[in-house]
């Protein structure tokens, strides 16, 4: 077949293809550009979920008359002028694609008043341009996009339905509001306001968002700060009481863009560690500012991906800061009062006489006791004291219990004990003379794989070693500290420019040779880091988790090495055993 050049108005509307997937792809790029404009208050509405009409309102500078005929021309922006320009974006546009990519598939309309002037309109039905004209808006633009896909119904069938879609488009403003706390968002769906943002602070705003379907205490809600290099760090996460189930929550900003990248997600949980539970996430909204010219957004129009120079830095930076601001809570193992003599058994909570409850004092005793346990600061220095307790350098002050015997070292005078079984597929029961004791098999399991971690036995060399490139900083290291690697088992040789192999690891690593091997490309950290990062990927891998079931051969094995333990302490310094007295028991359902 012969070559010719495409139909003008056939090349637009494959171009728009890729910028405008729905109506949430324009309401994003309406709003870039009247960020970029310096609007203070934005009011976005949609009918029929936005393929009847979008509007967009902003008090922004506003478009200079002799400037509309070139809105919705092909790469015509205001927000780059030369190609060096393109190294240091600060804008949240700059491809001159979004109004001529929406004006090929729907009719738009301009309306704009340049700093308080006289206003004037412009209005672009599916690729065809009308006359510039008067119109009355008296400050900012108002742009309004009707009849979108109108012309091209094949599109119009790929998409969900209006409620759905309008749900879009506020999600899309949501994450807008939240990189730009000091801008007033309101969005409003068939004339009515489904959302009201004013401005607020960076936290308000976040806690804001997150109220309209999140039942968040906002006292679990904590700013992070840091600053390194060329770039600095800010973030409110959650404390580790507060978690979910997937990652859906960690949300990331480079240069206030909403971006998608894993590897720092993956630093988000690396530096919660085991916080939390296994298989949970945390609430984590990070906004990165970094110096433009180590940043490049051009690469997918919707600028939700970034290639970032100095990745494995504000990786490593990520992990750094989260480790250390977030505080962690260390329950203690403590001989409790359950019930004195002739003391009544205790309802939690006693009924007033307008039917209202209140906590018995005794209980609202025992829960402040535990809620002020809780609120104690973490030892920053956890994982040292974990390898001073694996090395017999140093003995290890836990907090487990508060009497002067020390009940650990007594349960060892009874050899034998008696398997009970499991309990919520999260306590492993048994029984030694006459105390019962309850211990968390995640825990007991993560210091068995510590040990062997720094045991470093069963190294297994790979018959096809495994390849794998490396940023620039990260070859650097790896050239300087291959020794840090190769004293926890794990060989890297480097076979040409940013191309390594991994030739031998720990048996422990064999099922999860992606994750180390993702690991290696982003630590650039010292010696303890790198085994601390190691160390949490098999916990969180290879550890039973709770919720597990958990075999009887495997449970005794298990209880067999607790009881054998000088200290039932996890690498984080937390008691993972609970002793119950037969004697405390008894009390508790009246048999003194």
């Amino acid at each position: 077949m012969r070559i010719k050049l495409l139909d003008p108005l056939v090349a637009q509307r494959i171009a728009a293809g890729e910028v405008i997937e729905r109506p949430a792809s324009v309401l994003r790029e309406l709003l870039d550009n009247a960020l970029d404009a310096g609007a203070k208050t934005l009011v976005a509405s949609v009918t029929d979920g936005g393929l009847e009409q979008i509007k967009l309102m902003d008090d922004g500078e506003g478009i200079e008359k002799e400037d509309l005929p070139l809105l919705c021309e092909s790469h015509a922006t205001s927000k780059v002028r030369e190609l060096e320009d393109l190294f240091h974006i600060q804008s949240m546009g700059f491809r001159g694609e979004a109004l001529y990519s929406i004006a090929a598939v729907s009719s738009i309309t301009i309306e704009s008043s340049y700093q308080g002037q006289d206003a004037f309109q412009i209005t672009v039905d599916n690729g065809k341009k009308g006359a510039v004209l008067p119109s009355g808006t008296r400050k900012g633009t108002v742009v309004t996009v009707e009849r979108l896909f109108a012309e091209i119904p094949a599109r119009r069938q790929f998409l969900k339905r209006p409620s759905t879609e309008a749900t879009m488009c506020k999600q899309v403003l949501q994450e807008k509001a939240l990189a730009f706390p000091e801008v007033a968002f309101r969005f409003l769906s068939e004339g009515k306001v489904r959302l009201d943002l004013p401005p607020a602070t960076k936290r308000q705003r976040i806690l804001d968002v997150l109220a309209i379907n999140q039942n968040i205490v906002p006292s679990e809600m904590i700013e992070l700060y840091d600053t390194a290099g060329r770039f600095s760090l800010y973030a409110v996460c959650s404390t580790p009481a507060l978690y979910r189930s997937d990652r859906s929550h960690i949300k990331l900003f480079v240069n206030k863009r909403p971006v998608d990248e894993y590897s720092l997600v993956q630093a988000v949980t690396y530096g919660y560690g085991e916080l939390l539970p296994g298989g949970s996430f945390p609430y984590c909204y990070l906004f990165i500012d970094v110096d433009p010219t180590l940043v490049d957004f051009n690469i997918h129009p919707t600028k939700r991906e970034v290639k970032l120079r100095n990745k494995a830095e504000i990786h490593h930076q990520i992990v750094s800061m989260v480790q250390s601001q977030v505080r962690r809570t260390i329950p203690r193992l403590v001989k409790q009062h359950i019930q004195e003599e002739n003391e009544p058994l205790l309802a939690p909570y006693a009924t007033k006489r307008d039917g209202s409850q209140q906590s018995h004092p005794a209980v609202a005793e025992r829960r402040a006791s535990y809620e002020a346990e809780q609120r104690k600061p973490v030892d920053a220095q956890w994982f040292q004291k974990a390898r001073e307790i694996l090395g017999n350098s140093a003995t290890v002050q836990t907090s487990r219990t508060s009497e002067s015997e020390d009940i650990w070292a007594m349960q060892k005078e009874e050899s034998s004990y008696e398997y009970l079984g499991q309990a919520f597929n999260l306590f492993l029961v048994a029984q030694k003379g006459d105390n019962l004791y309850l211990v968390d098999q995640h825990a007991a399991h993560e210091r068995l794989l510590f040990d062997q971690i720094r045991e470093k036995k069963q190294i297994q060399n790979l018959m096809i070693p495994i390849s794998f490139e490396v940023d620039r900083d990260v070859d650097a290291y790896l050239k300087e500290h291959q020794d840090v690697y190769l004293n926890l088992g794990i060989k890297l040789e480097r076979i040409e420019d940013l191309l390594w192999h991994l030739s031998s690891l720990p048996s422990l690593y064999r099922s999860i040779e992606k994750e180390l091997v993702n690991f290696i490309q982003t630590m650039t950290g010292d010696a303890q880091e790198v085994e601390k990062g190691l160390y949490a990927i098999v916990a969180c891998h290879a550890a039973i988790k709770a919720g597990d079931k958990v075999d009887r051969l495997m449970a005794l094995s298990l209880l067999d090495k607790v009881f054998s333990m000088e200290e039932p302490v996890c690498p984080h310094g937390r008691t993972f055993v609970v002793r119950l007295e037969k004697d405390e028991l008894a009390k508790a359902v009246g048999r003194t």
